[in-house]
């Protein structure tokens, strides 16, 4: 086989996966599936760049933590109530007031206040929406800047409404993901016929017929390849009306690389999570056990956060101010699930590793052997509770 065959299928299965690699500067959680049938039971991992498994029957939900603290006095860069570990914590911290702030706007993925560098953007937190915040808080109360915020985080931990949209889009994307796994299992068979040189190991008569039928196998190919598309705007629209520069992207890609045409539906899911909290998405969709880990590592983050012994007073005040605003919403998520989400059992003391522990970091779960013991996240430790002796005489 010529080397030209080896740099055309190279080109095109390296197309292909790179369609499947998200990422960037900072790290996020990655909720996903190999198969479709699989959506309440996504599997997590929390990376700066992921390869989303290399199938079109694949899904995947990307979310991150709010890289900042709002609160009706204002905001900082230091994050609060984040179910990420570690989490988005900043290289420097700056904090504005509402009032204060005169202009907002992105540069190369940053957003700057007032010429000043606050944090990297993020689907949660745009330049442009942040500034629409901004104006509408600025000329408000104490009390009503409390209840906008209000509103505007529990928007964020809307589970149920991720829930079904996801579930809308796996079930209306079954065509499409049919369609492109057809395309995919004709690439492979097409790779393997030319990478393994089968024209050399079969009869000249059965290499004629497999040659005569080629032309009609493409145009197969190319009709589903138009119709998968035409799926997929039909989705895309429906799903995402106000996406349509985005949508047009996509396509006009897609025609012109077919490589990354083959996994459609993960365009569909890739950003239907964006803006939402990282525990709305583990409630929505995760298996049971991951949803568990979500909410006890944002509740402990919520009661134990992290404040390094350096972090200014006006940052960390403004940081807890926020904490408080979103434990309601935080409990109301718990509640809205079926059954709900006990916060005391999330909470409950972990069971002692050795007999000479005495004492535990709440929000690490590290245990010590001393209580004057100090854990490296500079939370006071907890004792735990005596062991009970159950001896029947």
């Amino acid at each position: 086989m010529s080397s030209e065959w080896w740099s055309i299928l190279a080109v095109f299965w390296g197309l292909y996966l790179a369609d499947g690699l998200r990422g960037g500067r900072r790290d996020r959680l990655f909720f996903y599936a190999w198969f479709g049938d699989r959506t309440s039971h996504l599997r997590v991992t929390q990376s700066s760049w992921f390869l989303i498994p290399p199938l079109s029957d694949a899904c995947a939900l990307i979310a991150e933590d709010l890289p900042a603290s709002l609160a009706p006095e204002g905001l900082t860069n230091w994050p609060s109530v984040s179910a990420s570990r570690p989490p988005p914590l900043p290289q420097h911290v700056a904090i504005f007031r509402w009032e204060d702030i005169q202009r907002i706007e992105d540069r190369s993925g940053w957003i700057f206040i007032n010429e000043r560098r606050f944090t990297p953007a993020s689907p949660g937190l745009t330049a442009k929406a942040l500034e629409a915040l901004a104006r509408e808080l600025a000329p408000l109360s104490p009390e009503a800047r409390t209840t906008r915020l209000t509103a505007w985080q529990t928007g964020r931990f809307s589970s149920a409404r991720l829930r079904r949209r996801f579930q809308s889009i796996m079930v209306r994307s079954r065509s499409l993901a049919f369609l492109n796994t057809v395309q995919l299992l004709f690439a492979a068979g097409l790779s393997a016929y030319v990478l393994l040189d089968v024209p050399s190991h079969i009869p000249p008569v059965m290499h004629d017929a497999l040659v005569g039928v080629l032309p009609v196998y493409l145009v197969a190919y190319a009709a589903a390849h138009v119709t998968a598309l035409v799926l997929f705007y039909r989705l895309h629209r429906r799903f995402f009306p106000k996406a349509g520069q985005e949508r047009a992207s996509a396509l006009f890609t897609a025609l012109l690389v077919p490589p990354q045409a083959l996994r459609l539906r993960l365009h569909l899911t890739a950003k239907l999570a964006g803006g939402l909290h990282p525990l709305a998405v583990a409630l929505a969709c995760s298996r049971p056990g991951v949803a568990q880990t979500f909410a006890a590592d944002t509740l402990r983050d919520l009661h134990w956060p992290l404040r390094p012994a350096g972090l200014p007073a006006d940052i960390s005040a403004l940081a807890d101010s926020s904490a408080r605003l979103l434990e309601p919403v935080v409990l109301a998520a718990f509640a809205s699930q079926t059954p709900p989400v006990s916060p005391d059992d999330l909470l409950a003391p972990p069971l002692r590793e050795s007999p000479e522990a005495c004492a535990y970091c709440p929000r690490c779960g590290d245990q010590f052997t001393r209580p004057d013991s100090h854990c490296s996240h500079g939370v006071a430790l907890l004792p735990l509770p005596p062991i009970i002796n159950d001896r029947r005489s």
